[in-house]
């Protein structure tokens, strides 16, 4: 899974859409995203290394957004000031967390690490705050100590996950949304003026698939599929196929309902990541995890608040 592209800075009006046709965009959208950890799992499993898989999520995704860009006239600016861009937010949103993620998931159920990701608006808002992006608000701070509830109750009760081994990788899972959030941070106070958030997108992922390619040449870690295909080859090409229609629709519904709908993407992303799990891998969690999601889906619903009143 891919950090979401930053949004526009001041969101142009909404175009009008069928409120089916929004419900609907949403769905798909979160179900696609919520794949996004089992299929990971399937190709960490089947052998394909983590930075060779990493380097796929970036350039395919890419590649698709570059069309995008060139039929929307939106194509990516070239300068200094935009490489510089499109490299730091390539690493810190999309290398390395993916990495982590793609490391860690072999070790966790992939509905824990859908709940673990869940807490990246949480740490964008803790972020934001200290950095003083944001002001103060009693509300929003209750849903960030009502998140770090969930988060504690994720990993300190010894039955919240299937196996005490498992607590060391989750405790580093949460390094995944963490970089989420620094890289949202950096994407609102380096924004390149006037620059449209799909040549942005488009360059963050392309500057990803640059820094890991001599990596993954370097290392041996570059992966073809083969033929006849393998589950992992199944995993690899569906995350491709995935993480590249995700990224249209997000902009489309970007541009139909605005930023503070497609925000409620998280909580549906989050309940099908858990289902996918029980789908793919008849996983079976405790009532802690249980617990531990609606605290942290709850914290982010009072930290977005704000936006949705």
């Amino acid at each position: 899974m891919s950090a979401v592209p930053p949004f526009p800075r001041h969101p142009a009006k909404t175009a009008k859409a069928p409120v089916w046709r929004l419900v609907v965009m949403l769905l798909v959208l979160g179900t696609l995203w919520g794949a996004s950890f089992s299929l990971a799992k399937i190709a960490m499993q089947g052998g394909i290394e983590p930075l060779g898989y990493a380097f796929w999520q970036a350039l395919a995704p890419g590649l698709v957004l570059l069309g995008v860009s060139v039929a929307k006239g939106q194509m990516p600016h070239f300068s200094m000031t935009h490489g510089r861009y499109y490299l730091t937010a390539g690493l810190l949103g999309i290398l390395i967390p993916n990495i982590i993620f793609y490391i860690v998931i072999g070790h966790i159920p992939a509905g824990v690490m859908a709940v673990v990701v869940t807490t990246a608006p949480l740490l964008t808002y803790v972020f934001a705050l200290g950095l003083r992006m944001e002001i103060f608000q009693p509300l929003r701070a209750l849903g960030i100590a009502t998140g770090f509830a969930g988060g504690l109750v994720l990993v300190l009760p010894k039955a919240s996950l299937p196996a005490p081994e498992m607590l060391p990788w989750t405790l580093l899972a949460f390094l995944t949304p963490c970089f989420y959030a620094v890289n949202s941070v950096y994407s609102a106070r380096a924004r390149p003026p006037d620059s449209a958030s799909l040549g942005l997108a488009c360059g963050m992922l392309f500057g990803a698939a640059f820094l890991q390619l001599p990596l993954v040449l370097a290392l041996g870690d570059f992966y073809w599929p083969g033929w006849p295909l393998l589950a992992r080859d199944g995993a690899l090409l569906g995350q491709i196929a995935i993480s590249s229609l995700a990224y249209v629709l997000f902009f489309e519904l970007l541009r139909l309902a605005g930023p503070v709908y497609f925000s409620q993407v998280g909580f549906i992303v989050t309940l099908t990541g858990l289902l996918w799990g029980i789908y793919f891998f008849d996983e079976r969690h405790s009532a802690w995890l249980y617990l531990a999601t609606l605290l942290i889906l709850f914290g982010v619903a009072m930290v977005n608040w704000r936006g949705r009143r």
